[in-house]
């Protein structure tokens, strides 16, 4: 079983601007509401939960009436929640109790790409001012997950916009505990001499919530606690390794036959973008759990087939079955996706919540994703990478195993010509190709907006005033080449800017660099998501163009980013050359703002702004 500790899905939420200016740890004196709670939890025999929650929450801001506005717990429609009592004491001590008609239990909207039958339970509290107190009691039964005999209870403490003055929890099990916990200096930790009761309380009041962090980046660490019953992950997973490879040995259903038939005998490659090409063409990615409460249990292989759709684990289980039936070495796999994944403390079913396969062909390991609409060989897609994955094998045995971070590849390549004329306008020729998560982000923008739609993003991201731009490009599919190749042609009426007889030129290439002197300026906190590693080339002739400083070259390097540039006389004009690796895909907020890192960004500003200069016609 794995259980997060019960936390409020409030109806509005105080939203954070992108990349805005004063990013900072938010004061506590600016915390909308206070939050006293208590949680006794029983884990009993059949490894379900009872667990008893109390909170009272006192509003200190007019926001955090907004934030109380509706209290939601949803549920598995296995699960069972009662409201024991609530009430708002108003500041001047009325007390009004909480009605039975402020309290509705309804179905649960329905997830993305799935149907459930999950339910509701919703508080409407009345009266709410500040200075109300809104205090409430839940008890709510939590069954176990099919088939699992062990229990995951995960405590995370990230940020948020409530200070929380005191936290109590309480879990008792007729089985010993484990408990592993991180950056819980804040807490105290009890654990009986017997291992079967632990208490976590807070030492004092704490407040962490941030503003005005950019659109790209997270926390990535907060207290955190988790408690089981094993630390092994065979305990947890490998009751379900029985199940999965009794599902495997069924004969592949017909089409799948067909399919795997007629790939026979090719590379396994091939066969192996087949299968994936196949899976995506005759089955939707959704998640039914109408029928029975599965949990990680997938659908037969005849049950999918006759479906037409499954869910992340059917997918990777049909996937499985195929490679197996073609000779390939295959394993469903548990991941957590997501671009970011934190290390599992102890293992368990709270660790997981995506299913893929591990293959491996030709002596190469390869991580696929059925579910997705696109396919690149040889490629890790960005929301599997470096975290820890358990693979369930054939032999009935679950291996953990770290997916690693994709290195960095060429992904980008261009040649640009700009014939400038003397009224600042340019007909510009590009010839470049894509590869990678570069041409991903275009393949899905072509499936749903349309290739229209990128054609003119193409446009406007080469150019500043686009006209008369035409896009020659081949159509983008499900499988991705290795190099993608387009021809942009178009006239920028602002490809240099006049100035005294002279003109401007500025590509741009300090961008990155300025926002980084920025994210310190402001006093930004978070990590920063950058992407994949990836590396990146740009070469751009003037034509026409006399440059008035001699020709130059700079290089900047670090272990997260290499950089170069250079400038040099050419018989019709100028000719810049530009490249620059990115080694890694997140930036921590110590990394940012390390002396390594500033000395690092200084330098890369510096060589990039070189590009930037006065030039003739």
């Amino acid at each position: 079983m794995s259980l997060r500790f019960p936390r409020l899905a409030l109806a509005a939420a105080l939203a954070c601007a992108g990349q805005a200016a004063h990013a900072a740890l938010q004061p506590a004196a600016d915390a909308p509401l206070a939050r006293r709670s208590n949680a006794v939890c029983h884990h009993l025999a059949d490894n379900s939960l009872d667990c008893t929650t109390e909170n009272q929450f006192t509003i200190l801001k007019p926001a955090g009436k907004d934030l109380l506005s509706r209290i939601d717990f949803t549920y598995s429609d296995t699960d069972s929640l009662e409201v024991l009592d609530g009430e708002v004491r108003q500041p001047n001590g009325r007390v009004v109790k909480l009605d039975k008609s402020q309290v509705e239990t309804r179905a649960a909207p329905n997830p993305y790409a799935g149907v459930s039958r999950d339910k509701q339970t919703w508080i409407a509290f009345p009266e709410l001012a500040v200075g109300s107190v809104v205090s409430y009691r839940v008890k709510r039964h939590m069954a176990s997950p099919p088939l699992s005999r062990e229990l995951l209870y995960r405590l995370d403490f990230d940020a948020e916009p409530t200070r929380n003055d005191s936290f109590r929890f309480e879990l008792d099990s007729p089985r010993p505990l484990l408990w592993r916990g991180e950056k819980m200096d804040d807490f105290k930790i009890d654990a009986s001499a017997d291992g079967k009761r632990i208490v976590v309380e807070q030492k004092a009041p704490r407040y962490l919530n941030f503003t005005n962090e950019w659109d790209n980046s997270a926390l990535r660490s907060w207290p955190r606690l988790s408690f089981a019953t094993s630390d092994s992950p065979q305990s947890h997973f490998g009751v379900y390794a029985g199940r999965y490879n009794q599902i495997l040995s069924a004969t592949l259903p017909p089409a799948a036959a067909a399919e795997v038939e007629a790939q026979r005998g090719k590379p396994a490659a091939e066969q192996m973008a087949a299968f994936m090409q196949h899976i995506n063409g005759h089955y939707r990615y959704l998640n039914d759990q109408r029928l029975a409460e599965r949990g990680l249990v997938p659908f037969t292989l005849a049950e999918i087939e006759q479906h037409g759709y499954g869910d992340c684990k059917d997918l990777a289980t049909l996937l499985t079955a195929m490679l197996r039936a073609s000779g390939i070495a295959a394993e469903p796999t548990l991941v957590f996706r997501g671009n970011d994944a934190q290390r599992p403390l102890l293992p368990g079913l709270g660790t997981v919540n995506h299913m893929i396969v591990r293959a491996v062909v030709n002596g190469k390991t390869e991580w696929l994703d059925p579910t997705n609409p696109f396919f690149v060989p040889d490629r890790i897609m960005p929301d599997l990478q470096d975290r820890t994955s358990y693979r369930i094998g054939g032999d009935g045995q679950v291996r953990e195993e770290a997916i690693p971070m994709q290195a960095a590849t060429l992904t980008s390549r261009s040649e640009r010509v700009e014939t400038l004329r003397r009224d600042g306008s340019a007909a510009i020729a590009i010839r470049g190709e894509v590869s990678g998560w570069p041409l991903v982000q275009l393949a899905m923008q072509d499936r749903f907006q349309g290739p229209a739609s990128s054609d003119q993003s193409l446009c406007r991201a080469v150019n500043k005033q686009p006209r008369e731009c035409k896009v020659d490009r081949p159509a983008t599919g499900f499988l991705q080449p290795a190099r993608y190749a387009a021809r942009i042609d178009s006239n920028d009426q602002r490809a240099v800017e006049k100035i005294s007889g002279l003109y401007l030129y500025d590509p741009g290439l300090e961008h990155d660099w300025d926002g980084f002197a920025s994210y310190l300026a402001n006093g930004n906190q978070a990590d920063v998501y950058l992407g994949d590693a990836e590396t990146t080339e740009r070469a751009v002739t003037l034509r026409g163009a006399r440059a008035i400083q001699p020709p130059f070259s700079c290089q900047a390097s670090s272990r997260w980013y290499d950089l170069s540039l250079e400038q040099r006389k050419t018989p019709d004009g100028i000719r810049y050359q530009y490249r620059q690796t990115r080694k890694v895909r997140w930036l921590s907020h110590d990394e940012i703002a390390s002396p390594e890192f500033i000395r690092f960004n200084e330098a890369a500003r510096a060589c990039a702004i070189q590009a930037r200069q006065i030039i003739k016609l």
